[in-house]
């Protein structure tokens, strides 16, 4: 006769009466676009940098964080450096900003998270967080 060992069951535990759940994130919404800007801008915020992109393989814009600045051009070369077929050189404001890409599968489609500014350890949090979020958001 065989012995067998049961694996206890686990189960959370469930609130306790008059215990609020407390959210994490300060702005919520349910539309998929929304989200996905006050993700990346959580991003830029938490890591110091000037801005997050994502583009989509043609180097079009598909959402970026919120910025004043004109990121047309930016998003075009992403899928370029993104392959490694050219190294961006980019100045904001006279000074060298360093550009950091991150390709990412979403459904059929190749998206590309672009990060600019900071250093590099901040630009791959930044990068890191963005990546997260579009993954957990579009997927």
């Amino acid at each position: 006769m065989q012995s067998t060992a049961r694996t206890p069951l686990r189960i959370t535990p469930l609130p306790r009466p008059g215990r609020r759940v407390t959210e994490r994130r300060q702005n919520r919404t349910n539309r998929t676009a929304d989200a996905l800007e006050l993700a990346l801008s959580g991003a830029v915020e938490r890591a110091g940098i000037d801005v997050v992109l994502i583009a989509d393989d043609r180097g079009m814009i598909v959402s970026h964080s919120q910025t004043d600045l004109d990121l047309e051009m930016l998003a075009a070369i992403t899928p370029i450096v993104a392959r490694g077929r050219a190294k961006a050189s980019i100045k904001r404001n006279g000074a060298q900003r360093e550009f950091g890409v991150k390709s990412i599968r979403v459904f059929d489609e190749t998206l590309h998270v672009a990060a600019l500014g900071g250093d590099a350890s901040a630009r791959a949090l930044g990068l890191m967080q963005a990546v997260t979020a579009a993954r957990r958001i579009l997927a």
